[in-house]
């Protein structure tokens, strides 16, 4: 058996909260392995950042931007 080609790199995206208007950024590792990609949080497999982000200040779905995307204006 051979070693498998994984590219592993971090990217961070900024959430904005359709509620409260609270933003918040997080870091995420992604594994990349021919077409596939696996994304991870704190080291523990999770979700991509953009499928359900919930807001840790009031529980409600917020808006997911990859790293470098400005957050909405709140008006």
């Amino acid at each position: 058996m051979g070693v498998e080609d994984v590219h592993v790199s971090s990217e961070r995206w900024r959430f904005h909260c359709r509620r409260c208007v609270w933003s918040w950024e997080q870091v995420f590792e992604t594994r990349e392995r021919d077409s596939h990609t696996a994304w991870y949080h704190y080291g523990l497999p999770s979700q991509p950042p953009w499928i359900d982000p919930g807001c840790p200040a009031c529980g409600a779905s917020g808006k997911a931007f990859p790293g470098g995307s400005p957050v909405p204006p709140l008006y």
